[in-house]
């Protein structure tokens, strides 16, 4: 908890509501998870980078490949992708010091703290009605453009925080969540290069006699891409949750 606290109080993002709203306890809180529960999370982070290197191969050229979601950069085969590509864009909210570390070993990997969406700034103001922000765009020559599990969890802090200081009711909520996936998918679809959504389809959860209690479409209820490869993530092993549940993750790869 020291070392939490104390990167936490280190790490100063670009962008003010990364600190504020919650996305930089939440980086933290993962990195400590990740180390934790490497067993069952490293296993999950070699098939996204596969799936990614399964996209690369794909591309007829390789000027420059974006991945949105980049986070601790555990999940992305960095020496693979610098050696491919002139150029190499990892994209999100809060790169945390030891992301920072490896990205500064390569000379074309360029780390972009952007919020993809959008949307943020004015959904943290409390402007729930979509406005046109050119405030982050994709870089020219971009030949392959990666999602990296990140398409599901666009909406949940924007909603929750919204929920508790804007009043927003359950069925805004949905309609947010929506907006926001369907968004995330119509930028994919708007690209012409190879593009690649790593993203939960299933949750599940599980009691500590491993009956199942729960079971959820994580994006809201947007349809997905068809899937080319899937497997289960346990990202709450047994003895990690206080309330002794275990979540497993069913994660699809679409390529297209």
């Amino acid at each position: 908890m020291i070392q939490e606290f104390f990167q936490f109080i280190s790490t100063r993002p670009a962008l003010s509501y990364a600190r504020k709203r919650g996305y930089l306890f939440e980086a933290i809180a993962m990195d400590a998870r990740h180390k934790r529960c490497f067993t069952q999370w490293q296993t999950h982070y070699l098939k996204c980078q596969q799936a990614i290197l399964k996209a690369v191969d794909a591309c007829l050229q390789k000027n420059t490949i974006v991945i949105m979601g980049a986070g601790s950069l555990n999940d992305i085969p960095l020496d693979s992708l610098s050696r491919q590509f002139q150029k190499v864009v990892l994209v999100d909210l809060v790169f945390l010091k030891q992301a920072r570390k490896k990205a500064a070993d390569y000379t074309n990997v360029f780390l972009e703290e952007a919020d993809v969406s959008n949307r943020l700034s004015n959904l943290f103001e409390g402007t729930l009605a979509f406005k046109a922000d050119a405030s982050w765009s994709l870089p020219q020559e971009t030949d392959c453009l990666v999602s990296l599990n990140l398409v599901t969890q666009l909406p949940l802090i924007p909603v929750r925080w919204l929920m508790q200081h804007h009043g927003l009711n359950e069925s805004e909520a949905g309609k947010l969540g929506k907006e926001m996936v369907k968004s995330h998918l119509n930028l994919m679809e708007s690209f012409q290069g190879v593009r690649c959504l790593i993203a939960d389809r299933q949750i599940f959860e599980y009691d500590a006699t491993g009956e199942l209690i729960d079971q959820f479409d994580p994006a809201w209820d947007v349809l997905l891409p068809d899937v080319i490869d899937s497997w289960q993530w346990q990202v709450i092993p047994p003895g990690e949750s206080k309330q002794k549940t275990v979540q497993i993750n069913q994660v699809g790869v679409s390529i297209w």
